[in-house]
């Protein structure tokens, strides 16, 4: 609490701030019998608290707030300051610096099974899930590279995203994502994406995506414990071995995908987007309408019509006519 009444937090506030830190998911009714306040008290403390951006509303039990971690708290208070004091920012800076190499440190230690080296942390739950990208991301200093197939986020979810994405750029961290071709189709996400792009990180768009991924500094990656499932949890790994694979994966996908402004581009030797081809060969491959229209981040009307459209280009009566002629003119 000494380092939050440093940085110019009241001493009420701070109080609030590490009891909600140290009961999770405690609403105002608790928090005001555990500090001995009243419960009017512990909802303005609340509201000033919110202003301050130094709490959000739970992901996964609307209505409640619940406080952001140490490092994303440190930094947003450091922000505040920033245009008032620029000594008192620097010497921040350090004890910033302090507590997340401790933290670090902590979670390396501890939360993980066998040589910290190999170890693989589970993470459950949107909340933690949350609270633990927020770690990740103020502990890197240098890239995060991630893949993103995802086509539609909610506002609170862009909303939490925000100061994430951005605090990384501010820094000088290499930032460089992927997203689905479909990214295009959703102009909440598609704004937020240039938004994105035009404060400093590299987009690139792809008609598929293996998986989400996130790769901090090269040495540590997120993935989903089931691909696919969202919700389910995250795996956060440190194996350099499979950091090595995973990175590997990454610049594939990276050096085959468009830059955002590019839109969805067409090769000329077929006159296929790589959107269509992408569906034609899942198509072929076995894919149904509705897998594909997951994979590629369409509905499945849109699936559907660019079907339609490309069995009258290639004169199909059927797709099984289809698939032959269009393996016959090298689209497949």
């Amino acid at each position: 609490m000494a380092t939050l009444l440093g940085l110019g937090l009241a001493e009420p506030l701070a109080r609030l701030w590490m009891a909600m830190t140290a009961m999770p998911g405690a609403g105002a009714t608790d928090l005001a019998e555990q500090l001995g306040i009243e419960e009017t008290e512990v909802r303005r403390y609340l509201d000033v608290l919110a202003d301050r951006a130094l709490v959000r509303v739970s992901q996964q039990t609307p209505g409640l707030l619940v406080p952001i971690t140490a490092e994303a708290a440190l930094a947003q208070l450091l922000r505040q300051q920033e245009q008032e004091l620029a000594e008192q920012q620097r010497r921040f800076q350090e004890k910033r610096d302090q507590i997340t190499r401790t933290v670090t440190a902590d979670l390396d230690a501890g939360g993980g099974v066998g040589d910290p080296a190999q170890r693989v942390e589970h993470v459950i739950g949107a909340d933690a899930i949350h609270s633990r990208f927020e770690q990740l991301a103020y502990s890197t200093t240098q890239s995060i590279d991630s893949l993103l197939p995802v086509t539609g986020l909610s506002e609170q979810s862009l909303a939490d995203a925000w100061p994430l994405d951005t605090e990384l750029l501010r820094r000088g961290v290499k930032v460089r994502t992927m997203y689905l071709e479909a990214v295009r189709n959703d102009l909440p996400l598609l704004t937020y994406v240039r938004n994105l792009q035009a404060a400093g990180a590299q987009i690139r768009t792809s008609p598929t995506l293996p998986q989400r991924l996130c790769i901090s500094d090269r040495r540590i990656a997120v993935v989903p414990l089931k691909p696919g499932i969202r919700g389910y949890g995250v795996a956060v790994i440190s194996a350099p071995g499979v950091i090595a694979s995973l990175l590997e994966l990454f610049e594939a996908v990276w050096h085959h995908a468009a830059p955002l402004d590019v839109g969805n581009p067409v090769d000329t030797a077929t006159g296929l987007s790589d959107t269509e081809r992408s569906l034609l060969t899942l198509l072929a491959g076995g894919t149904t309408d509705e897998t594909a229209a997951k994979k590629l981040g369409v509905s499945l009307r849109t699936v559907r019509r660019i079907m339609a459209d490309l069995m009258q280009r290639l004169e199909a009566s059927s797709r099984f006519e289809a698939g032959i002629k269009a393996a016959k003119k090298g689209w497949l």
